[in-house]
């Protein structure tokens, strides 16, 4: 099952919900310690809405921490870092949501040492049981080519909480000796059930270059059918990634594969919270529209809103709506550029928006006409899409859905600047196109946040 793009896991979830009792638990305790038992008196700060509201913050400053990522494993100086910097701050939150609602000294005090304990003794029980082998997923690759490498590499440089590579089969026998990422060629596609079994695997990632060779399909047969999970090599790295690998992408694969709900309701949903988002936010937006119209024209001359032909959903082109951010002559040789890295054409009041988004608050005008959604690939020029479907396979799919204010590949990757992070910026959009749901853009807005807060991923 997945929620947001992930795949929910049940020591994970398990996780979250305990961690869940334990602040409340540190909240109640605090006020039975202060009040000698009794949880209704007049200045507790125990009840329904404070406690729901000392949850959430908590649950998101730990969110913009970074500490619900389970798929990786960080270094433990870097983690416990992280931690210490979380509960600091959820401190101060206690403590001035207590001052608000005129709790005690005592019951603030005592739910600042219940609290941390207890996060504490939680977080390390699920560390030293999350880097337990016996959570892992074992994969063996039936495979040593580019395709086993891409994937392997994904899993082992992210640290993977989740899987352990156990090692690969080659076609041959030339493999031999290999060792990929510190991982051994252990033997050949005859070994299978040999190496399965000796290894304890418990997947096998099918990663052969050449399906049209003998694959050894009795074993993997035999498997299946001992419990042993039989997955192709592109599923696994969209697991691990959050990607899809693009370039030896076989149509079938997208045909029969899970995913691409694109239904009525879906559309009814998405255009709902489309409307309702993008009107509370320009809502929001209005006292600093003037004033970011003023600046821009203090400093240099030209329009204020900047118009540009964009790809839009089917393929239909759109105009698309923007504070500009570059100086009116940036494009004076006639051919369309890509943003470059401390590009010379942008001016210092529109290095300030594109850092800050500011630059992309007139496009909540394309969202509520339509032409645009709040999360979803983000709409690229005519020029750049007639030379990039021409050499990049699937690249039309992702016109399949609304382009977005923001979106997974703007959230998880750089600024785009060339073909090559056109590439890597599909593999994102076809995996948001794939799994898209509502709970899957609020995460990408809460991710937006997070980066904008950072001040990443903006040129």
């Amino acid at each position: 099952m997945r929620l947001a793009g992930e795949r929910l896991r049940p020591l994970s979830l398990a996780y979250v919900l305990v961690e869940d009792a334990v602040i409340v638990a540190a909240l109640a305790g605090a006020v039975a310690f202060a009040h000698y038992g009794s949880f209704a008196t007049p200045h507790s700060p125990v009840g329904a809405a404070t406690a729901l509201s000392l949850l959430l913050g908590i649950k998101g400053v730990f969110y913009y921490a970074g500490l619900y990522d389970f798929r990786h494993l960080r270094p433990r100086r870097a983690f416990w870092t992280r931690l210490g910097a979380a509960l600091a701050v959820s401190a101060a939150l206690a403590l001035a949501l207590g001052t608000a609602i005129r709790a005690g000294p005592v019951a603030s005090r005592a739910f600042l040492v219940f609290f941390p304990a207890g996060v504490v003794l939680c977080r390390t029980a699920y560390e030293v049981v999350g880097r337990s082998p016996r959570f892992k997923r074992r994969l063996l690759f039936l495979g040593a080519g580019e395709h086993a490498r891409r994937t392997a590499r994904e899993l082992l440089d992210a640290r993977s909480r989740h899987y352990e590579v156990v090692g690969f089969l080659g076609e041959d026998e030339t493999s031999l000796g290999w060792r990929i990422g510190q991982k051994p060629v252990l033997g050949t596609f005859a070994d299978l059930l040999r190496v399965a079994e000796e290894r304890a695997v418990r997947t096998v990632v099918v990663a052969a270059e050449d399906r049209r060779k003998a694959m050894p399909l009795e074993a993997l047969l035999t498997l299946r059918l001992r419990g042993v999970e039989i997955v192709e090599e592109p599923k696994v790295h969209e697991e691990i990634a959050g990607k899809i690998p693009i370039e030896d992408l076989r149509p079938s694969w997208l045909i029969f594969s899970d995913g691409f709900h694109n239904t009525p309701w879906r559309n009814f949903t998405k255009r709902t919270f489309d409307v309702v988002v993008a009107a509370f936010g320009l809502l929001l937006a209005a006292p600093l529209l003037p004033l970011v119209a003023l600046a821009i024209r203090l400093e240099s001359r030209g329009p204020v809103l900047y118009r540009q032909r964009r790809v839009g959903q089917g393929g239909s082109e759109f105009t698309v709506f923007k504070f500009r951010s570059m100086r009116i002559d940036a494009e004076s040789q006639g051919a369309p550029q890509w943003a470059k890295e401390r590009d010379p054409r942008v001016t210092r009041v529109g290095r300030i928006l594109r850092k800050t988004r500011l630059d992309e608050l007139p496009q909540l005008w394309n969202v509520l006409e339509g032409t645009m959604s709040f999360v979803g690939p983000r709409p690229e020029r005519p020029f750049f899409v007639a030379e990039l479907r021409k050499r990049i396979p699937f690249y039309d799919q992702r016109h399949a859905v609304k382009p977005g204010l923001t979106g997974w590949a703007q959230v998880r990757f750089r600024y785009g600047s060339d073909e090559a992070d056109a590439v890597e910026k599909l593999r994102y959009d076809m995996f948001y196109v794939k799994h898209h749901s509502i709970v899957f853009d609020l995460r990408i807005l809460l991710d937006t946040v997070r980066v904008v807060l950072h001040g990443g991923k903006a040129r």
